[in-house]
């Protein structure tokens, strides 16, 4: 009896729940569902597999399964993506909280030659609740204390989550940046006691303003109130940029290049 594409999928999330990690490996192709990655780029094979291994070394009692799944005529299969685990180990720094987690991902998977590409249907909110559900964000009516501790998510999985695309998208604005770095260390527009999980700066003027999950939000409200929309983040070694007007997130190394060539340093 021929296995289905589908078949293939639950079996190679089996041998992960039971602790196999080159499950991911055997089921995941090296490119992604919308990009095919750079030479300087990790494939999506590297990435998902970095992603799962360090879940299931936090939470080895990990389980994932696939619910409400289909598989279309072409090979698609679409579901959603369950899993439950309790938070036992260190995950991207954070130290353990034995608190029980469970998350629900849509999820489609192509049929790529001998593997599969996929695509997570995951918005900005709904990112946002997830790491809150690991106890990496804290809760809204506490988004202007400082984080729990700090998450060591590198910018490449910060863009796939926030942005749901590995792929750059299109952005004119990176031609207008003339500001790269600061030593500023306090928002320009918070009262002197004011309290902030992180700093924004504004790259085109370098004002620097308090995060969008703060209480006031000043480097959102800098942009709305001047139209500069290129933001980067200077809180420790982060070094993503975020475009407010055409949604889009940038990894550490565009901001590199981009100080090159205006002979700025970083």
């Amino acid at each position: 009896m021929s296995t289905t594409h589908l078949d293939r999928i639950r079996d190679a999330l089996d041998r992960y729940n039971s602790g196999d990690l080159s499950a991911v490996g055997d089921l995941v192709a090296p490119v992604y569902a919308n990009h095919v990655p750079d030479a300087d780029e990790p494939t999506a094979t590297v990435v998902v597999g970095r992603f799962a291994s360090a879940f299931k070394e936090a939470a080895p009692d990990l389980q994932a399964s696939l619910i409400e799944a289909a598989e279309q005529s072409d090979g698609v299969v679409s579901g959603v993506l369950v899993a439950k685990g309790t938070w036992a180990g260190q995950l991207w720094g954070v130290p353990p909280t034995g608190e029980h987690y469970e998350f629900r991902l849509p999820l489609t998977a192509r049929p790529a030659v001998d593997r599969y590409t996929f695509e997570i249907g995951l918005d900005t909110p709904a990112a946002l609740a997830i790491l809150r559900s690991l106890g990496l964000v804290n809760p809204p009516d506490q988004m202007h204390l400082p984080a729990p501790a700090p998450v060591e998510l590198d910018d490449f999985l910060l863009k796939l989550l926030f942005t749901g695309q590995a792929a750059d998208k299109p952005c004119a604005h990176l031609a207008d940046v003339q500001v790269v770095q600061t030593d500023a260390s306090t928002c320009d527009d918070c009262a002197p006691d004011a309290i902030w999980p992180a700093l924004r700066l504004c790259l085109t003027c370098g004002h620097v303003g308090c995060c969008d999950t703060s209480v006031e939000k000043h480097a959102k409200a800098h942009w709305e109130t001047t139209g500069h929309p290129l933001i980067r983040s200077i809180r420790m070694d982060e070094g993503w940029l975020w475009c407010y007007e055409d949604n889009a997130l940038f990894e550490k190394r565009t901001l590199a290049r981009i100080a090159a060539g205006l002979g700025q340093a970083l």
